[in-house]
């Protein structure tokens, strides 16, 4: 895996970063390093020297000293936490941007990267289909239909016999109400939309 990426490095090519399932033998030039490290298995001195953000990715129970910097998460995980830290790491670097991390809402905001909704009486967790919806409303000037949801948000055909639209957007209403929002999500005969309340 890092022979292309080093050979790309060569070309002036700079990746923002890398994912290897062995240690790196000399500096690679780029924005985070997600390294897959075996049980008991060390670091060279480079890399702990060096600014490149880590995410290391460890056995179970693994209880050694980590560097403060690097990012641990413990096999086996989801892909999500992953995409998480990968992300935390490039924002670390420079090499990804923060901006549009929080989506202002009528009397609250979403915090996309966690997934937090967050209204006057607390702060709710979404799945990443619930942040997708959301945002795709909100966006959308006219209703969207549930055949361009299905297609748009889950990629699934208009004739799928599918309730999923119907069952995230119940979860959708029932986080937005619970917190206090002053933003409704309502059916019409042309659609779905979200409405300032």
């Amino acid at each position: 895996m890092l022979r292309p990426i080093l050979a790309a490095a060569v070309e002036g090519v700079m990746p923002d970063a890398c994912v290897a399932d062995q240690m790196p033998p000399e500096p690679v030039p780029l924005g985070a390093l997600v390294l897959s490290l075996r049980s008991g298995e060390g670091w060279p001195d480079w890399l702990t020297a060096t600014q490149v953000p880590v995410v290391a990715l460890v056995a179970k129970g693994e209880s050694r000293a980590w560097p403060a910097a690097w990012d641990v998460l413990e096999k086996p995980l989801h892909p999500a936490l992953v995409r998480g830290a990968l992300r935390r790491a490039l924002e670390a670097s420079g090499s990804l941007e923060s901006d549009g991390e929080v989506l202002p809402l009528p009397g609250g905001s979403v915090q996309l990267t966690q997934r937090l909704l967050i209204g006057p009486q607390g702060t709710a967790r979404l799945t990443e289909k619930e942040v997708a919806l959301l945002c795709y409303l909100l966006k959308a000037d006219a209703p969207v239909s549930r055949p361009q949801l299905l297609a748009d948000i889950w990629g699934y055909q208009a004739d799928t016999p599918t309730r999923t639209v119907e069952t995230h957007l119940y979860r959708l209403r029932r986080k937005i109400e619970g917190l206090g929002l002053a933003l409704s999500i309502v059916a019409t005969a042309e659609g779905y939309h979200a409405r300032v309340v």
